[in-house]
């Protein structure tokens, strides 16, 4: 479960990476993880929901859908990861 807990975390980092969010988007990290993870929008986040967001990320980083997530399958997130970085970097406001 913890493997799992970092993939969620990376897959904000898009959202945190703006000091002055534009309308709409988080403006703390609590805010995003709420955002992402509070599929009823209660205000709350259970167990159901925060499995679910794990599952979700799992699904898109088992690229052969095999089932099981290899190091090819991680390395290919990890550069995705840095594109998006890197992008974010270049255009800090989300315009293009």
């Amino acid at each position: 479960m913890k493997k799992l807990i970092i993939p969620s975390l990376l897959a904000l980092l898009p959202v945190l990476a703006n000091a002055q969010p534009p309308a709409g988007r988080p403006s703390s990290m609590s805010e995003a993880f709420m955002m992402q993870l509070d599929a009823n929008k209660d205000g709350k986040v259970s167990k159901a929901e925060f499995l679910a967001n794990e599952e979700k990320q799992f699904d898109k980083m088992d690229s052969n859908k095999d089932g099981d997530i290899d190091r090819t399958e991680i390395e290919a997130m990890e550069k995705r990861m840095r594109e998006q970085m890197q992008k974010m970097r270049k255009h800090p406001t989300g315009n293009q």
